[in-house]
């Protein structure tokens, strides 16, 4: 052997060490190039239907070089994350605040410069990511009757193509072929449902926000396999019965067009309960997240499992119409629920919603853990 090489060897492993040793512990995450970073929208971590967009490096530099602060509570819902490489690490709030997803910290005050980079890069990655809000009225044109267009599913990312029949206050469609109905029924998890999803419709060159629900009614003409007919509902469609716009819908239709998670500023208490109760019946924890505060999101976590064993919850009774809540900080519902389990069966019941805000400034949201006791 080389009496020289131990020598030589030393001295990689110090040069080497003192190299690692002079790179800024954030740098290596991105790469002295700026690595791979990507905006990444969905609407939870679980989603599969994702948009991207290259982080520029105005935003690179903020996050390498930012004040972090720690934090007790969880991340606010979000649908935009930051991935370096092939890992999820940062998320991006409405409120332009960065957060760690693995460190608990946060950096919550950012040059003037870098939120209007971030709110405009926002704005390109939902013209990207969303559909269009329209009306019932523009979209009765632009889709007319015996036209054909694909759904997209926005959280599984599954599409599938339909043809509109009918339909004078919503558009009444079905899949087009036996293949469409199978992956339609695969979204629902192989079983029909009157549950409300938010989808996008794609149609030549353009993309609208609507929201579906899965279950064959009424007549169908085609051969596909479907017993019937589904309705599809834009902004300002109305049901049949009601002849007024249904709730559920009208989430899932904000949800698709990206508009949800503001929405929720403005929600009145009895919406908060409807969204409560969609969220809990659908197993939608992005809904759900989004009308509760901090101490309710940690809870959130803990009781999914609970909150998982429900399998049906509907509301019976109606809402209170009045809006005597304006000047209020705290505002109880009473509403009769109609609550399904496989392990206890179905029974209705009584049960309160304990809403309450801050301040007359502040949104509403309810009382995770004394809802969930009378559940």
């Amino acid at each position: 052997m080389n009496r020289f090489y131990p020598y030589v060897l030393i001295t990689a492993i110090l040069s080497l060490f003192l190299l690692s040793m002079s790179i800024p512990g954030n740098v290596s995450a991105f790469g002295e190039k700026g690595g791979t970073a990507q905006y990444y929208a969905q609407t939870s971590l679980e989603s599969q239907y994702i948009s991207e967009m290259p982080v520029p490096k105005t935003v690179i530099k903020a996050i390498k070089k930012g004040e972090w602060t720690e934090i007790s509570h969880p991340v606010p819902p979000t649908d935009v994350y930051i991935k370096l490489d092939k890992d999820i690490k940062y998320a991006i709030d409405h409120q332009m605040n960065i957060y760690d997803l693995k460190e608990n910290r946060a950096i919550l005050e950012l040059p003037d410069k870098v939120v209007h980079q971030l709110t405009k890069d926002m704005k390109k990655l939902y013209r990207i990511h969303y559909g269009n809000l329209i009306t019932w009225n523009e979209a009765n044109s632009a889709l007319p009757r015996y036209s054909s267009f694909t759904v997209l599913d926005l959280d599984t990312g599954r599409t599938f193509e339909v043809q509109r029949r009918a339909g004078s206050y919503h558009a009444d469609v079905q899949p087009l072929t036996n293949e469409d109905t199978k992956i339609m029924k695969e979204i629902y998890r192989g079983t029909w449902s009157w549950d409300r999803r938010a989808i996008l419709i794609l149609s030549q060159d353009h993309k609208y926000a609507a929201s579906m629900h899965g279950m064959p009614h009424g007549k169908g003409a085609l051969q596909n396999g479907f017993p019937g007919h589904f309705c599809i509902h834009f902004q300002d469609s109305i049901t049949h019965k009601s002849r007024k716009m249904d709730h559920a819908h009208s989430i899932m239709i904000k949800k698709a067009a990206g508009e949800w998670l503001d929405h929720t500023e403005k929600l009145s208490p009895a919406e908060i309960v409807d969204a409560t109760v969609l969220s809990i019946h659908q197993h939608d924890w992005f809904i759900l997240a989004s009308v509760l505060d901090d101490k309710n999101r940690v809870l959130l976590k803990e009781k999914i499992k609970f909150l998982e064993e429900i399998e049906l919850v509907k509301r019976l009774s109606d809402l209170p119409a009045d809006r005597d809540f304006d000047t209020k900080l705290y505002y109880p519902i009473t509403v009769k629920l109609y609550i399904h389990r496989d392990t206890t069966g179905t029974e209705s019941r009584q049960v309160t919603f304990q809403l309450y805000r801050g301040s007359i400034e502040e949104p509403w949201t309810v009382d995770l853990d004394n809802l969930i006791q009378q559940l």
